[in-house]
């Protein structure tokens, strides 16, 4: 499906905004973030993911809203509006009251939309890690998928392979299913993936870093919040969830100093804080104490942190 605003109408609503969202989804979070600073009403309704217990993305009510089976979609009278950069930046255009969140000089502009270009998830998050921080957080998620898919009936996850359209997505769940935190010891792909991901990753932060060294605002672009600080705020936090923000901001105070700022914001707690889900809580834990104590993953967290020390 292309990207932006569609010429379709999938539901007939009276509700000028309906957010198509998951509590754990990366690009929801930003999306709802958004919603929430730039105070538009809208209707939730939350989709549930195979992480967060079945494949809804996958069933047939979810794949008419669309067809390619991922969150969010944004309807703006009943129109779909697809991918979360294209998402904000379209409710930024229809907001009466954008609060400050659009730079008004031109030059500054061009800074915020460098900032969400980098920060966005585009295509396959395996691709581009090196062009988009936000590719680089699937793979970074790996452990916590990991925790979280323990809580998941299996019948839940083996209806994908007849329902959802990217059997790929599927197939490696089952294998984290079946073998756990395990995954990450044997000879499988996904420590090298995420070993890269926290170097490419790491390589961003340190552009944000100086960045935010050399502009001395609270915020990437001058003194107010703008949609580049939604869109890295959504990075940020998933450190944070996984447990790997003292791993890749312990060198970087600008970052931390930032990252203060935006979770002390009503809307960033609304977006972030509010919306929870059980097995996400579980997951979080378990990660927590796999991180803690001697398991498959603790080795390699520590092969991650002397690489990144390297580098």
């Amino acid at each position: 499906m292309p990207s932006g605003l569609q010429n379709n109408q999938v539901e007939e609503t009276s509700d000028e905004w309906v957010l198509y969202h998951n509590n754990f989804s990366l690009c929801s979070r930003k999306v709802r973030f958004c919603l929430e600073e730039l105070g538009l009403d809208y209707r939730s309704e939350q989709i549930d993911l195979i992480e967060t217990g079945k494949y809804e993305v996958a069933s047939k009510k979810y794949l008419k809203i669309n067809p390619n089976a991922t969150v969010p979609v944004l309807l703006h009278q009943g129109r779909p509006i697809y991918e979360s950069h294209e998402q904000i930046y379209y409710l930024l255009k229809q907001s009466l009251d954008k609060k400050n969140i659009l730079p008004s000089e031109p030059s500054e502009s061009l800074v915020m939309d460098y900032w969400i270009e980098k920060s966005s998830l585009v295509g396959n998050p395996l691709e581009n890690q090196d062009k988009y921080a936000g590719n680089c957080c699937g793979p970074l998620t790996f452990p916590l998928f990991v925790t979280m898919i323990k809580y998941v009936n299996l019948k839940e996850i083996l209806k994908g392979l007849k329902s959802h359209p990217m059997k790929e997505r599927v197939i490696i769940f089952l294998i984290f299913k079946i073998l756990g935190l395990k995954v990450f010891s044997r000879p499988l792909p996904f420590a090298k993936l995420l070993q890269s991901s926290f170097l490419n990753l790491n390589k961003h932060l340190y552009d944000l870093e100086n960045h935010l060294e050399d502009q001395k605002t609270p915020w990437i672009v001058g003194t107010d919040l703008s949609l580049a600080d939604i869109s890295w705020a959504a990075i940020l936090h998933r450190l944070h969830e996984c447990g790997w923000e003292n791993m890749l901001l312990s060198d970087k105070p600008y970052i931390k100093e930032y990252y203060s700022n935006l979770i002390i914001k009503d809307a960033f707690k609304k977006a972030f804080d509010n919306p929870t889900h059980p097995i996400l809580l579980k997951g979080v834990e378990d990660l927590k104490h796999a991180l803690k104590n001697k398991s498959p993953i603790t080795e390699l967290h520590n092969k991650i942190r002397n690489n990144l020390h390297e580098s």
